[in-house]
């Protein structure tokens, strides 16, 4: 006997109606407590070729308002590092802003070897575009070789409305920092010491960078005199000032304060030498507080993105390591600039209403002389003799010819084409030609490409490796450097600590204090920051959202 329809509904109806009852109070819970809603804006800062220990190291000359500050009120990541190998400016922005590894963003380096043009590749060199309120040639760069949406761009695709901007003295950190949909990216001109633009972006400036160009701030910094900002007594954990170490200004052949900035201006006849200075800082700080001013940032429902790269470091290592007092005078000094940008950000927006996170995008290997001088383990390398000696030996082995094509961040590129012609078996190739390098002093592996091809590793050195091995870009044979170990004249990242320890804090956006001691990766930024703004992950995001972090949000 067929049952009425009534009667086959009403078992499923009281069981609906049961279920409501029963799961009211839960509900009525969850819905008072509210989601924090997404800041207003994210302003990631990018401190260049900052370690860790850094914080450590000049934690006693840090102000309260600063370093110290994002470290008191914020999350401090004690376990941050970069984990793919050889890594440098461009693979660092890109692993930061996409959330995934040079494997996959496609920048596994600032330069590679191209093998169809044989020559080398710059990871934003792109002639096809000019510069806008600068030289045109320094206006050459676009993101076109970056394989991977970043942050910006999923902000951007979710919300035409959120504007997303990214500047610093490197056109590189600016151009990777914005991505391939931003509003903006902005760098500096070394003819003019002007902050410019190009045609990737706008066909102009924008009146306020014209104006801010016009005040000559570039001219008042460098007519001025760095001198040490504090008494000689505080600066206690550097080498002594003018040492073997130090590269200095040869213009003006001086590696020891005061220097006189003038002088560097009139001899280079530009404002180049302002990035090698504390106050090339203050000018990216004094920009970035224009911009978010004048593009009205986060003064409206749609949550905006800026990355602020704060270059001056990369460059004062370059001339003078990471030991020396001109690091210390510059980080007791961007400390003062951290400082007034937070204030301004909380004065602006309240501290719950804007999310930052401060990291590095690599670290710094300690100078061959300084490493010597207290007794550590330590040689230099230089790739050009072993090259010299490989291609002899290949020589010797098969028939004179020109085996080798280029070399680029410790990658050796072969001729692939050559070796094809002659008959010659590219795995076996490879294999002799890394069985030889491995015995040169100084390398303590060498690693085949088509052994990261062919081969899935789960940790260790070979999965840092393979992070960065891309198989259209990079080389035949990575080099693996001993610890200590310093490629000259190029120092470019590894696998160890000192390059690979940074720093990340994160503040604001309605974080209590606290401290997370697991280890994260550089790539978990993105991911963290898309979980926090309820965004799409980049497209290949293979870094994780820091749970412990999100797990604090609101509290």
């Amino acid at each position: 006997m067929r049952r009425k329809a009534s009667e086959v509904c009403r078992p499923a109806i009281i069981l609906v109606l049961l279920s409501a009852i029963l799961l009211a109070p839960l509900m009525g819970h969850a819905a008072n407590q509210k989601a924090p809603a997404s800041p207003k804006l994210v302003v990631r800062i990018v401190v260049e070729q900052m370690r860790y220990e850094m914080l450590l190291r000049y934690q006693d000359v840090f102000g309260e308002d600063g370093f110290r500050r994002l470290a008191k009120e914020g999350v401090v990541c004690r376990n941050a590092r970069v984990d793919y190998a050889n890594g440098d400016r461009s693979a660092g922005f890109a692993s930061l802003t996409t959330g995934t590894h040079p494997s996959l963003h496609g920048i596994i380096s600032n330069r590679w070897f191209d093998r169809l043009t044989s020559s080398h590749t710059q990871a934003t060199e792109n002639n096809q575009y000019q510069g806008v309120g600068g030289q045109p040639d320094n206006g050459h760069h676009a993101p076109h070789q970056l394989m991977a949406s970043t942050t910006g761009d999923e902000l951007k695709l979710i919300n035409e409305q959120s504007r997303v901007f990214s500047l610093g003295l490197h056109p590189v950190s600016a151009v990777l920092g914005a991505g391939k949909l931003s509003d903006g990216a902005f760098w500096m001109d070394d003819k003019t010491g002007n902050w410019m633009s190009n045609t990737f972006y706008m066909d102009s400036l924008p009146y306020w960078v014209n104006n801010f160009n016009s005040k000559d701030l570039e001219n008042i910094y460098m007519n001025r005199t760095w001198s040490k900002l504090l008494p000689d007594s505080n600066y206690t954990v550097s080498t002594v000032d003018d040492n073997d170490s130090e590269e200095g200004f040869l213009l003006i052949y001086r590696k020891k304060f005061p220097y006189d900035l003038k002088s560097l201006k009139l001899k280079s006849h530009s404002y180049k030498y302002l990035k090698y200075t504390p106050f090339g800082n203050t000018y990216t700080k004094d920009f970035a507080l224009a911009l978010i001013t004048n593009e009205q940032l986060g003064m409206d429902e749609h949550t905006d993105l800026l990355n602020i790269s704060f270059s001056a470091s990369s460059y004062v290592n370059e001339l003078f390591g990471p030991r020396s007092m001109e690091m210390e005078d510059l980080y007791i000094r961007l400390d003062r600039q951290i400082a007034h940008l937070l204030e301004f950000l909380e004065d602006r927006f309240g501290k719950n209403e804007v999310l930052v996170v401060l990291t590095s995008e690599r670290g710094a290997a300690d100078s061959y002389e300084f490493r010597k001088s207290k007794g550590l383990t330590t040689q230099k390398f230089k790739p050009d003799h072993g090259l010299t000696l490989l291609q002899s030996y290949l020589n010797l082995v098969y028939e004179p010819a020109e085996w080798i094509t280029g070399y680029s961040n410790r990658q050796i590129y072969l001729n692939h084409g050559l070796i094809d012609r002659k008959g010659y078996d590219i795995e076996s190739f490879q294999e002799r030609v890394a069985r030889f390098m491995v015995k040169k002093s100084g390398v303590a592996y060498a690693v085949k490409s088509t052994t990261l091809q062919n081969s899935s590793y789960s940790e260790g050195m070979m999965k840092k490796i393979q992070n960065s091995f891309h198989p259209a870009r990079s080389g035949d044979v990575f080099l693996v450097l001993e610890p200590g170990v310093i490629e000259v004249p190029e120092r470019s990242g590894s696998i160890y600590s000192y390059d690979t320890h940074i720093p990340m804090m994160w503040w604001g956006n309605g974080f209590p204090a606290g401290t997370i001691h697991q280890r994260v990766n550089l790539q978990d930024v993105a991911p963290t920051i898309s979980y926090l703004l309820d965004l799409p992950y980049p497209d290949a995001s293979f870094g994780n959202p820091i749970i412990p972090l999100i797990e604090k949000e609101g509290e």
